[in-house]
């Protein structure tokens, strides 16, 4: 808003500026031949503005590249940043499920045993229960061994 204010302020200021200069020449000078030889000596002027306005507009546009290479910069940064987090992220989430997994799989040994320790099992009841007692202990086996191997690949 504060810009188009000064942008319409600029324009009236200069097209007052030109309406005056227009009244002046025609109230200063009685004949056309000094109007006009009058108005020629302003050419060299008009050729100067004219070669700034262009130059501000080269200048323009060579800040518009600097702000926008700083943008692409920004990106990189913030995508670099957004693929870290997510690594770290895909990382918690494979934690969190193994330690669920082993959680389900501690409450297996509690159940496993209970039932070898119960007195009223059947001794088929304990060895089945010895058994699958024994397949839980070699899969959390498992489960920390590659926890391990997974934190010496991220240390390297």
């Amino acid at each position: 808003m504060e810009n188009s204010r000064l942008l319409v302020v600029l324009v009236i200021g200069v097209v007052s500026l030109w309406g005056l200069s227009a009244l002046g020449i025609m109230w200063g000078f009685e004949d056309w031949t000094e109007r006009g030889t009058f108005g020629d000596l302003f050419g060299g002027v008009n050729a100067l503005f004219s070669g700034l306005a262009f130059a501000g507009l080269i200048y323009t546009i060579v800040l518009q590249r600097k702000e926008i290479e700083a943008n692409r910069e920004e990106i990189k940064k913030a995508n670099k940043a957004q693929r870290h987090t997510q690594r770290v992220l895909d990382g918690q989430l494979e934690q969190m499920q193994r330690t669920t997994r082993l959680t389900a799989l501690n409450s297996l040994m509690d159940y496993f045993n209970q039932q070898i320790t119960d007195p009223v099992s059947s001794e088929e009841k304990v060895a089945k229960a010895r058994e699958k007692r024994r397949e839980t202990v070699s899969e959390i086996d498992r489960i920390i061994n590659r926890f391990d191997d997974d934190e010496l690949e991220t240390m390297e």
